[in-house]
């Protein structure tokens, strides 16, 4: 709550100046004295939940990819700012409009899904934003907000698109009760089921023996292929059980770092997505910003090139009028704009050969990838 008051007086301050100071003495004097306002100065705002608990970390994470792309990047007309939030969303609201008080031309933020929804939910924007998150995708969204993120459901979407490819016309499906995993499911479904009209069935996710042996009998076939809309420790348990002329695919969240052979091995021959900036070193723009500080693991990794993309997007967005006139070939992706708000990422597709990864082309005679669901990693 003191944090709120003070927020609130700084926002009323930054809306209104400061009011004329009274006089000490109201006998002694018979003006008010003139005292200058706050200063407001255009800038690029960058909004970051720095001072939350939960998400501090990756929150420092994404910043610091953010000013390596500053760095290495084309000086800008306007200086950046950094606001510190929480990650509760009015606190999150207070700082955007303390911050377009202050002379923002431009905001870089949320990062937080709920702190993208609370922004979203205004009608009208003053400038335009960037935000590193999406929101649901039913909403009615400002027409100057853009959002960019990490939606790992659409990754499930674009699984469906490069599974097609493999002539398989029933889907085995297996994922377990996580809000992600849900999503994930209802992605690859929406595509593959609705769009593509091809058959599937769904499979909740068990250690049972009794049900991992049947997931054999349940993937032997001739049209039949596996998603598993899970992450990486519970689908090296059933990879074991999946019949091996079955493909099998899945999403980034499957991929933990090519140092463990091992542990890779046990997930052979599973075609998944994920970022150039993890897959691809010979990347012209990996190569660029590649980083040679402290190590971080790979949903870190994921972060840290979603604070360089999103500088590259503010800045192309700074120089163009229209955002349908951007495409970028980033570190998470290739980078499109999908009318009305939303930038999505085409990760590049691999898969898992005797422990290592080997890069695969992602077929261009199917169907273009749905810009629908958009939704974030679980924050």
């Amino acid at each position: 709550m003191p944090r709120l008051l003070t927020i609130l007086a700084v926002l009323l301050l930054a809306l209104y100046g400061n009011l004329p100071a009274m006089a000490t003495d109201a006998e002694e004097s018979t003006q008010p004295e003139i005292v200058p306002g706050p200063l407001i100065v255009a800038h690029i705002a960058l909004l970051l939940p720095l001072e939350s608990a939960a998400f501090a970390e990756a929150a420092n994470v994404v910043k610091e990819g953010f000013e390596a792309a500053a760095q290495r990047g084309q000086s800008l007309p306007l200086t950046i700012r950094l606001y510190p939030t929480s990650d509760d969303p009015l606190d999150i609201v207070m700082s955007y409009y303390h911050a377009v008080a202050s002379g923002a031309a431009f905001v870089v933020g949320p990062l937080t899904r709920d702190g993208v929804a609370a922004i979203a939910s205004n009608q009208t924007l003053a400038v335009p934003t960037l935000t590193l998150n999406t929101a649901d995708n039913h909403q009615t969204l400002p027409a100057k907000l853009y959002l960019f993120g990490l939606q790992t459901d659409t990754e499930a979407a674009q699984i469906a698109k490069l599974a097609l490819a493999s002539g398989k016309s029933h889907a085995v499906i297996i994922g377990d009760d996580s809000a992600l995993s849900k999503r994930l499911q209802n992605a690859f479904k929406q595509r593959w089921q609705d769009e593509y009209g091809k058959t599937l069935e769904s499979l909740r996710y068990s250690e049972n023996p009794l049900i991992l042996q049947q997931l054999r009998e349940l993937t032997t076939g001739t049209d039949r292929l596996a998603f598993l809309a899970l992450d990486a420790a519970k689908s090296r348990i059933l990879r074991t059980y999946l019949d091996p002329e079955a493909p099998v695919y899945a999403t980034s969240q499957i991929f933990t770092g090519t140092d463990n052979l091992l542990l890779n091995s046990d997930l052979n021959d599973i075609q998944f997505l994920d970022m150039p900036w993890l897959l691809q070193p010979d990347h012209p723009a990996v190569m660029a910003y590649r980083h040679t500080g402290k190590a971080r693991n790979t949903e870190m990794e994921r972060l840290y090139a979603l604070g360089i993309d999103a500088f590259r997007l503010m800045t192309n967005l700074l120089q163009r009028q229209s955002a349908k006139e951007i495409t970028l070939d980033g570190v998470t992706g290739n980078i499109r704009f999908a009318p009305p708000n939303l930038f999505t990422r085409e990760p590049v597709a691999a898969q898992f050969d005797s422990g290592k990864v080997r890069l695969i082309t992602i077929p261009s005679n199917t169907p273009e990838t749905p810009q629908n669901t958009p939704e974030d990693e679980g924050q």
